[in-house]
Order: C-alpha cells, then sequence, then structure tokens
C-alpha cells in the first residue's frame, strides 16, 4: 500500500487553499479567529534532555488515559456489534468531536456529555485533548529529527488529529469558547452558508487535506444547519518487519455463512512473537512504527466473532490482555490484504451511551457555546482502514451538525494466525495508551 501524499500542485490542495482563503476572509468579519499552531521543538538530535522534557511535558493523565480506553470500548462495541459486513470506527475521532461539543454544554447536556466522555470538568478535558494533540506533533517531529539524523531518512509514519468549525452567518458564538477551541483543540472557525451545496464540497475537501486524500466526502447538511464540528484522523504506520511480497498468494477466505472467496495472503513468521489464547480466540499483534501496533483477534473454529463484540467489558478485557497473559512463541502468519470503509450515523448509539439530552430541543443546553438554543440533529463518522505488505494506513473522519430549536427535526433513525475467517482487529498506541481504530473483517474481498 503506498502511502496517498498529496502534493501541493494537486486539485484537491489547490482547491482547499482557495476554500480555507475564501473562509478566513468571512471568518474576519465575524469574529471567528484561527487555530493556535503547534511551533516546532527546533531541537536537534544530540538535545535528548530537552526532547525528554518537551514530550514528558505533554504526557495525558493516567485518569485521561482509562477515559479515552472505557470509551473506546463502550463506543466500539456498540458502533460494531451487529455488522454484518466488514466495518472499522474511530473512537478517538468520535470522542474528539465530542470534546469539543462537550466545552460549550451546560447544565444535564453537559453532565451527560462529561460522564460519557469520563471527564471530571469541561476545562480537565480540553486541557488533556490539547496535550495529546501536541504529543503527536512533537513525537512525529522526534522520529523524523532521530531518523534523519541516525538512519538517513525519517520514518514513513505519523498519527495526525485536526478539528474544525464551520459556523452558520445567522449564528453568533462566544468568544471564550472559539478561544478554547482554538489553544486546545487546534480547531479553526470558518463561517459559511449552509444553504449553498458548495459549502458541504468545501467541508469535504478540508477532510480530504487532513486525511491525505484517503477521505474526501461530499457532505449533505440541512439548509437550517447553524454550526458543524468536524474531526480528522490520519494514521500511516509501517510495519517494523515488512511482510515479502514474493510470500503473498491467492488463498481462501471462509465467511460467516461458510462460503468462501479468494483474497491475497501475506505470510511470514516471527521465530519470537507475544500471542494470547483466550476463551474462544487467540490473539496477536505486529508492531508499526510510531510505537503503535496492529492486535489481531482470531475467534476459534465455531465461534462466531459476533460474540466477541456484543458486551463491551467483554471487548476490553480481549484487546487488553494483561502482561500475565501473553505467551512467547512462533508465530506463523497468514493476514489477507484487505482495503475498505465505513458509515455511521451514531445519534441512537450516543442516545444509548447516556448522551440523549443534546439532541432534544427543548432540553439542550449550550449556552457555553452562544446566547441561541441549539441542539444535535447529525452525527455522523466515516473510516477507512487499508492494510498491505509496507504497513496499515486509517483515516477518519467524525462530523456534529447542530441546528436551533425553532428548526427541530425528526432524528434518524506455535500458533497459526491463519486469518482466513471474520475477525477483530485494533490499532493501539502504546506509548499514550490509546485505541485509535476497531474493526472487523468479514470478507477481506468487498470493498467500498
Amino acid at each position: 500500500m503506498r502511502r496517498r501524499i498529496l502534493t501541493t500542485g494537486t486539485a484537491v490542495l489547490t482547491a482547499a487553499a482557495a476554500v480555507l482563503s475564501g473562509c478566513g476572509t468571512a471568518k474576519e468579519k465575524q469574529g471567528g479567529r484561527e487555530a493556535e499552531k503547534v511551533q516546532e521543538a527546533g531541537l536537534s538530535a544530540e538535545d535528548f534532555e530537552s526532547w525528554n522534557a518537551l514530550l514528558n511535558e505533554n504526557e495525558i493523565t493516567p485518569d485521561f488515559q482509562e477515559a479515552l480506553r472505557e470509551f473506546a470500548f463502550d463506543s466500539g462495541s456498540a458502533v460494531l456489534s451487529g455488522q454484518e459486513e466488514n466495518a472499522v470506527f474511530s473512537p478517538l475521532s468520535l470522542y474528539y468531536a465530542l470534546a469539543v461539543l462537550g466545552t460549550g454544554a451546560a447544565g444535564e447536556t453537559g453532565e451527560e456529555l462529561l460522564k460519557a466522555l469520563g471527564a471530571e470538568d469541561a476545562e480537565e478535558l480540553a486541557e488533556e485533548c490539547g496535550k495529546l494533540y501536541r504529543g503527536y506533533v512533537y513525537s512525529e517531529e522526534w522520529e523524523k529529527v532521530m531518523g534523519e539524523e541516525y538512519e538517513g531518512e525519517s520514518p514513513d509514519s505519523t498519527i495526525r488529529l485536526a478539528n474544525s468549525l464551520w459556523i452558520s452567518q445567522n449564528l453568533k458564538l462566544k468568544q471564550e469558547y472559539l478561544d478554547t477551541c482554538a489553544e486546545d483543540f487546534f480547531a479553526s472557525s470558518y463561517y459559511v452558508d449552509f444553504t449553498d451545496p458548495k459549502t458541504g464540497e468545501q467541508m469535504g475537501e478540508w477532510i480530504g487535506e487532513q486525511t491525505e486524500g484517503v477521505l474526501t466526502p461530499r457532505l449533505e447538511l440541512k439548509p437550517e444547519t447553524l454550526l458543524a464540528i468536524l474531526n480528522t484522523l490520519y494514521f500511516y504506520g509501517g510495519w517494523r518487519d515488512t511482510f515479502d511480497e514474493a510470500l503473498t498468494e491467492e488463498d481462501s477466505f471462509t465467511l460467516e455463512d461458510g462460503s468462501q472467496t479468494e483474497v491475497p495472503f501475506m505470510n511470514r513468521t516471527d521465530s519470537m512473537g507475544s500471542y494470547i489464547r483466550g476463551e474462544g480466540y487467540t490473539m496477536a499483534g505486529l508492531s508499526t512504527d510510531h510505537d503503535c501496533e496492529m492486535l489481531f483477534v482470531l475467534p476459534d473454529e465455531g465461534v462466531e466473532v459476533q460474540s466477541l463484540l456484543e458486551d463491551p467489558e467483554n471487548m476490553k478485557e480481549i484487546f487488553t490482555g494483561a502482561p500475565e497473559e501473553w505467551t512467547s512463541g512462533k508465530i506463523i502468519w497468514k493476514v489477507p490484504k484487505f482495503s475498505f470503509g465505513s458509515s455511521f450515523e451514531l445519534p441512537e448509539i450516543l442516545k444509548e451511551m447516556g448522551m440523549e439530552t443534546m439532541f432534544d430541543g427543548a432540553a439542550a443546553d449550550f449556552s457555553l457555546m452562544s446566547d441561541r438554543s441549539l441542539f444535535v440533529d447529525q452525527v455522523i463518522q466515516e473510516a477507512h482502514i487499508g492494510v498491505d505488505e509496507e504497513g496499515v494506513e486509517g483515516a477518519a473522519y467524525t462530523m456534529l451538525a447542530l441546528s436551533g430549536s425553532a428548526a427541530l427535526q425528526d432524528e434518524p433513525e506455535e500458533i497459526y494466525m491463519t486469518l482466513d475467517r471474520p475477525f477483530l482487529f485494533g490499532i493501539y498506541d502504546y506509548k499514550n495508551d490509546v485505541w485509535l481504530f476497531l474493526g472487523v473483517c468479514m470478507d477481506p474481498s468487498a470493498e467500498s
């Protein structure tokens, strides 16, 4: 899989630059503001003390790590359980979008959001989100500096978050809220006309720019939309030990209904790997650059993959096995190449997770954001995952759209890791103890 690197000469970035330039003009008139920029560290490879101090300064707390972990498996189980096709979901992208929303919520709406996000208060939530964001930026710079100094080239890997606010000309947001978004979530604000179909195109081009062109949606927003919150997450990690393309060969993958499909499988043997044999499954992982790992969970013969997804606590126990559960041994890998995407409408799932009030036009309270009555009427996420001999690429965006209460709308309804049947996967950032993606592969030959 070649990374989809966009250059400044491409149509997407050229269009995006024009879009954001135009948005900037409107923004200045209406009192929005540009996002704060994370300044380059500018440190040399030899200055280990300063690098350590900078990275330690932006480490998130154990409590925030736990909050992200709980949210990942609560939301992951709710979204992926019952899926009959391939599916990939980013809990981190949804978390950030809800966190941006939550810093503008008050009363019962704010309490529900903070509880679901595992945060004590909005100020602490924004601070921790800011540290994780900066931590990813500085970690990428550090790896680039070290790679160029000691290996002659920087690693082809990244974890990149981005946030933005798209605001109707008919809505005035409080400056304090805009400042928090710009300073802690690094979100720029753009004033737009939601009755113009081009606005959805512009938002899609912004998403394309942030996700290296992996996702380029044409968003459809309701004319009565007053505010849209966008988050994107882009991940690329090359395998620490790549698969030899010469060993890739076609073989059969058994679908859940017992039928088979032919797909290319990547093959390799790790003479000393680590794995867990759990109740009804085996789990092992492949390391990528950027201190991440892609974990694969293979159900035992006769065990349906959905049975591992239904309970968030069970799902969390599987993916977060204790150190003493891991066993070392020879692992013979047979991994199908796959590339697919998913899109989800999430209001009902978020209500089931306890975030109900924000959808209620009469009860939603976003008074820290604006004096105007607002409620959430759209929550969507689209994600993509691709795996080949070189590495793994993942991208996601989450959009929350808010309308005014006067325009209330109806709610939208030696072991062998032979991954030749439906399996689970997750991409885990060990350094920050953060789950970036969770998914289920039902048919690696299917693309969407």
